[in-house]
């Protein structure tokens, strides 16, 4: 298993790795040097399509398409050409869909006219996931968490679970504490000893305060990127399911 472990100030979360400020345009970029990260989640309820277009890289500029352009996601039977969604150091294009089914099929275009090219990628959705436990309950910080899901047996396909908390420093200020592990899917059980998590035991928390935490499993299978993308570049299909929220005492 694989575990990251984090204690961020929410103040900080936008500085990120792989966002860049800069942006370029795509007409005059070529086609070879667009990198893109595209990825399909699905949270049992409907499903976003998140695409983001780079120039050479993750960390190089961000790419944004010109009129001669555009990209078009199909998930199913849905047809949507993806809009712009811009913030302070992103951009990306983005839709909504139904839930879809597994298997799906995610197909995602970058239409390229005045190339007269269009590149297509390709992924199917993974089975959806089945989460049991946790249910909303208060836990101690030296607590164990026991997460239940329906095991399932798909090749190409990678379970993680995800945990955080919002907790309350002692100069009042928000900070979140992340902890990331892989799983094996078959195991159907993974127990969070939250003694472990470094975060939950930092002495600038206010003990006082409880963290309010939620508990993510993501089933992820990888498809086919267009080759003419920059390599590097990725698709992914994501199947989600969030715990209720959870309380974690500092005392």
């Amino acid at each position: 298993m694989k575990y990251i472990y984090g204690l961020t100030s929410l103040l900080f979360i936008l500085g990120t790795s792989g966002c860049s400020s800069e942006s370029t345009t795509s007409d005059i970029v070529a086609t070879e040097k667009i990198w893109a990260e595209i990825r399909l989640t699905a949270d049992g309820n409907r499903a976003r399509v998140v695409t983001e277009f780079n120039k050479n890289s993750s960390i190089g500029a961000n790419i944004i398409l010109s009129p001669s352009d555009k990209v078009q996601a199909t998930v199913g039977n849905e047809v949507k050409v993806l809009e712009m969604d811009e913030d302070i150091l992103d951009i990306d294009y983005q839709g909504y869909f139904s839930q879809p089914a597994k298997n799906t099929e995610f197909k995602l275009e970058l239409i390229r006219s005045k190339e007269n090219k269009t590149l297509t990628s390709k992924v199917v959705l993974p089975e959806e996931v089945l989460l049991y436990s946790p249910v909303a309950a208060t836990y101690r910080k030296d607590s164990r968490i026991v997460v239940e899901w329906k095991p399932v047996n798909e090749p190409d396909t990678t379970l993680t679970l995800s945990f955080n908390a919002s907790c309350t420093s002692n100069t009042g200020d928000p900070s979140s504490i992340n902890h990331y592990v892989e799983l094996d899917d078959n195991d159907g059980s993974y127990t969070i000893l939250l003694g472990s998590i470094e975060g939950l035991h930092d002495d600038s928390l206010n003990k006082k305060k409880p963290c309010k935490s939620h508990i993510t499993l993501s089933r992820l299978k990888e498809g086919t990127v267009d080759s003419q993308f920059k390599s590097g570049s990725s698709i992914h299909a994501i199947q989600e399911k969030g715990s209720e929220e959870l309380t974690i005492l500092l005392n």
